[in-house]
């Protein structure tokens, strides 16, 4: 029974189903024998007409076999001129096939068996007829159903075939001839349909191989443009904060300071936080970031819709307001934003204050370029720290002349010969006890043609935004180097590094390197850093400090005081001495608490065995009470001014200076 139904599946094959290649041959069939299938009734009905009427046969009763035969064949084609219409799932498909191979079955048994009963007694000419009428109706159908191969067959094997058969048996010469030629065609023609069939599985294989890699093409394109636009979400986002970063933050702005179709202003607002850092040094990173998450929550808020919160820095943010029209609403949109940072931040049971100062710059679309838009809103932010604690500035004309002098200094920095047009003086550094010259420092002087006296405090932090400090940093290290190498042997070279080159890795190398060519001994060099300068990169600032340190170089942490972490600082890296900021020693003569605050940083100094140096002495009572306090070393105008090359060679020449007034640089 297993062979039967085995054999019996296979001569009614109508394809698979549960394939992707096996549906797409299913349905391919199908949609051909809509095509072919009512051709095939109107052939057999053709050839049933053609051959009663060849016969001389009179129409039958209703219920006779070839009557039922036409009417049946009538229904069949009307269902399938009515299913060009529908469209059905595999499965379905499937079903009407084989319900097409028993009806074509069916079809060619009948039309077979009245085709037999013609030629049973009937004359000779009648026999040609039957089988001429025959034969074309079973090929007619075999190629009506060529597309469906296993229902094809059944009009060549159980119509054609039979007729040839009697044809051969008959025992007439002529018949056999006939019945041998019809075989033979029929014999062709199922071969043909074997050869059809493997062309069309192959045609609809290799069509669903393509549509399978075509569809696993797409979903690959999808699942590239998925990845890449959450890549771009990830590569525009602060993973802190979860707001824009700092490249997504310049390329909309850019977007919205470049276009010329929407002419409404809108505000760019740059925040700084105080009393941040402290947060972070004391607390750590972790509780830090809980507060940097709560700052971006608020500006969030507080911007509204449309707006765009950036963190564009460790502790700065930046917004773009749209809806700011004018200076009043401008200052109104900074003023919120400090006021929102004015409440508590509260990260694991403990209150956080902090505030924040904004910088606002009113901005029109076409009006002005990125660079110039964040350096309008940098310059705001400026005169907001000026003011104080969580002190809010819009950009006005009043400004103009800041940020054009700052434009026309950046611009002098970058041409080339300003770098030999910026030298060195030196002023003194002093025992305040014995009046014994210990140290000059190297300051740097710029005068220019055009610009005039350009005041270091305000080129040199341009020069570090557009990275030129570096070759001016070492252009006067290596004069005044060579300048020290005149001096008395115990008198040292201190000099300011720059927060840019503190932090540069191998910029010890370069420094000791400048140091070889000039011929200044190491331990000479006093290096001056700001704990700004730490702030920036501390691992790589304490390495190349390190490496100076080891190399003989003294190490003085400069502007003690005047920052919120230097104490951690103190801790966590050796210093040689310590620079009390000049604002510690201008407090002295205005209050009680000014000389308190003093005297417990000089009592810190001397329990971490710290040499003090306090800059900016300008009065007798000044220099007295830091004699008084302990204080051992000093500088400021009351002891010597700024001196150049050959003042300062004359006076590191003897060991002891009176304190007195020089010919200032």
């Amino acid at each position: 029974m297993g062979w039967v139904h085995s054999c019996f599946g296979k001569l009614i094959d109508v394809g698979d189903a549960g394939t992707v290649a096996g549906r797409a041959l299913v349905e391919e069939r199908y949609r051909a024998l809509l095509r072919q299938i009512p051709l095939l009734y109107v052939v057999a009905l053709a050839n049933y007409l053609g051959l009663h009427l060849a016969t001389g046969g009179q129409l039958d009763s209703l219920y006779s076999p070839s009557t039922l035969l036409v009417g049946f064949v009538l229904v069949r084609l009307v269902h399938w001129v009515r299913a060009r219409h529908r469209v059905l799932s595999a499965d379905r498909i499937v079903r009407e096939l084989r319900k097409t191979w028993f009806y074509a079955l069916a079809v060619s048994v009948g039309f077979c068996a009245w085709a037999l009963t013609l030629i049973h007694g009937a004359s000779a000419d009648h026999d040609g007829h039957v089988i001429l009428f025959g034969t074309l109706a079973g090929v007619g159908c075999a190629y009506g159903l060529s597309s469906f191969p296993s229902a094809a067959r059944l009009p060549l094997l159980f119509l054609a075939l039979p007729l040839a058969v009697r044809l051969i048996l008959s025992g007439d010469l002529a018949h056999i001839g006939m019945g041998i030629s019809v075989g033979i065609v029929i014999l062709l023609i199922l071969r043909l349909l074997g050869i059809h069939n493997k062309g069309v599985d192959a045609l609809v294989a290799s069509r669903s191989e393509i549509s399978i890699e075509r569809e696993r093409a797409r979903r690959a394109e999808r699942l590239a443009k998925s990845e890449k636009a959450k890549t771009k979400v990830i590569a525009d986002t602060d993973p802190l904060t979860g707001l824009a970063n700092r490249r997504a933050f310049l390329r909309a702005l850019a977007r919205k300071a470049g276009s010329v179709s929407r002419r409404r202003p809108f505000a760019l607002a740059m925040v700084d936080l105080d009393g941040f850092k402290p947060i972070n040094d004391t607390f750590g990173h972790a509780t830090g970031d809980r507060v940097l998450e709560g700052v971006g929550a608020r500006l969030t808020r507080t911007g509204g819709e449309g707006a765009l919160i950036a963190r564009t820095g460790g502790d700065e943010f930046a917004l773009l307001l749209s809806g700011v029209t004018s200076p009043s609403a401008a200052l109104d949109a900074g003023t919120k934003v400090c006021a929102a940072l004015q409440e508590p931040f509260i990260v694991d049971g403990r209150e956080f204050r902090i505030s924040g100062c904004c910088g606002v710059a009113l901005l029109k679309p076409g009006e002005c370029d990125v660079e110039e838009a964040l350096i309008r809103a940098d310059t705001a932010l400026y005169r907001a720290k000026e003011s104080g604690r969580a002190g809010v500035a819009v950009f006005t004309q009043d400004m103009q002349e800041i940020h054009r002098r700052r434009a026309e200094v950046e611009k002098a920095l970058r041409l080339p010969g300003t770098l030999e047009r910026i030298t060195v003086v030196f002023q003194p550094i002093t025992d305040l006890a014995t009046g014994e010259l210990k140290a000059l420092e190297a300051l740097a002087r710029w005068h220019d043609e055009r610009l005039g006296r350009v005041p270091p405090d305000q080129f040199i932090p341009i020069a570090e935004q557009i990275n030129v400090i570096e070759p001016i940093t070492e252009r006067l290290l290596r004069q005044a180097a060579a300048e020290a190498t005149r001096w008395a042997a115990s008198v040292k070279l201190s000099f300011n590094v720059s927060a840019v080159q503190l932090c540069t890795p191998g910029s010890s190398a370069r420094i000791l390197a400048v140091l070889g060519e000039t011929g200044l001994s190491a331990s000479r060099l006093q290096v001056e850093v700001t704990e700004t300068a730490l702030l920036a990169d501390f691992e790589v600032a304490r390495d190349n400090l390190q490496a100076l340190r080891a190399a003989g170089a003294r190490i003085v942490l400069d502007d003690f005081g005047a920052g919120h972490a230097s104490i951690s600082y103190l801790r966590e890296m050796q210093f040689d001495g310590i620079k009390l900021d000049g604002a510690l020693i201008g407090s002295v003569g205005d209050s009680i608490r000014g000389r308190r605050l003093l005297k417990g940083v000089l009592d810190l100094c001397s329990a971490m065995n710290l040499p003090s140096v306090a800059e900016h002495i300008e009065t007798e009572e000044q220099l007295y009470l830091l004699r008084e306090l302990g204080c051992r070393e000093g500088q400021g105008y009351l002891l010597s001014p700024p001196l150049h090359a050959e003042a300062a060679a004359a006076l590191a020449a003897p060991r002891l200076v009176a304190i007195g007034s020089r010919s200032a640089a």
